[in-house]
């Protein structure tokens, strides 16, 4: 006979955790709406959680500096443009050697842009072999372009502080490992006008950015410091040494510029009397001034230390 269930009027909690099927049962619906729900909300706000919450922060375009390289200039002698059309074995071999120091940690020792920090640089270094993807050509023109000014935005620098006789060199060793366009006259001549190889490159000072602020700041605080004593020179009366400084400078701005500069800081008469004696134009004196004794002279100098003060 077929066992028929009891029918229950109330739940029995305590039966039902004893049976999982039944437990599943009542708790299911309720799992159901509780996923339907998150569902809609997730679709609804989509497009929303797919952007970025954390806030985009913005460089002040006016902050951003490319600083000058603090660079001792100098006078790069002139070459030979002969070497350029007609390069010797000698050159290429001092190319090689001078390659081997600048150039072959990046592109390779045998140009192939295999170096050792090629690895390491985004975009990769010139594979000389290769004939395109140049930025700025093939030509030696363009070669020596690439040298002096460099590449921005990449680990190519410039090597303008290098002698000029020596980046041809380097040249020339590079277009000795394979085929390069071959260098014309007209060519050569472009090049000279444009960096007067021919005729020496003087090559100026360079200095950081920070170094010509404070210079400048440096120069000016100068100025008004001359400016101050001028002053005071001019209303310190009708003594005797206001008159021998008077009478015998040539330029006041500039005696009492190399004062402040070399006996600002010390005391040291000796070297001022010797410095009129021996050197009064260049000291802002007029030349009579040598034939003072050295007692007026000493009056000068403490008119012009007195005046500092």
């Amino acid at each position: 006979m077929e066992k028929k269930n009891k029918y229950e009027p109330e739940l029995d909690f305590k039966a039902l955790l004893k049976s999982p099927p039944r437990l599943f049962g009542w708790i299911f619906p309720y799992y159901l709406v509780l996923f339907v729900i998150v569902g809609i909300f997730f679709i609804k706000n989509m497009n929303n959680a797919s952007f970025n919450s954390v806030p985009a922060i913005y460089t002040d375009s006016l902050e951003i500096t490319a600083d000058v390289k603090v660079k001792k200039g100098g006078i790069m002698p002139a070459v030979d443009l002969g070497i350029i059309s007609n390069p010797t074995d000698e050159l290429i071999a001092k190319g090689k050697e001078l390659y081997k120091v600048n150039c072959s940690s990046c592109h390779g020792e045998t140009g192939k842009a295999d170096g050792a920090a090629a690895a390491a640089l985004k975009p990769k270094p010139r594979n000389f072999y290769a004939t395109d993807g140049w930025t700025n050509g093939r030509n030696f023109n363009n070669i020596y372009k690439t040298l002096n000014s460099g590449v921005p935005g990449t680990g190519m620098i410039a090597y303008e502080f290098i002698p000029i006789e020596d980046r041809i060199a380097i040249i020339q060793y590079i277009r000795s490992l394979t085929d390069f366009p071959e260098v014309t006259k007209t060519e050569i001549s472009e090049l000279d006008k444009t960096y007067e190889l021919s005729k020496g490159v003087v090559s100026p000072n360079n200095i950081t950015l920070k170094m010509a602020a404070e210079k400048i700041v440096e120069e000016s605080d100068k100025s008004e410091k001359i400016e101050t004593i001028l002053n005071k020179i001019n209303s310190s009366g009708n003594s005797e040494s206001s008159k021998l400084f008077n009478e015998y400078v040539k330029d006041k701005e500039k005696a009492i510029s190399i004062f402040l500069r070399d006996f600002g800081n010390k005391s040291n008469p000796k070297t001022f009397v010797n410095r009129l004696l021996y050197f009064p134009n260049e000291s802002g004196f007029k030349s009579q001034v040598s034939f003072l004794s050295t007692e007026k002279i000493n009056l000068i100098y403490n008119f012009l230390n007195k005046s500092l003060s």
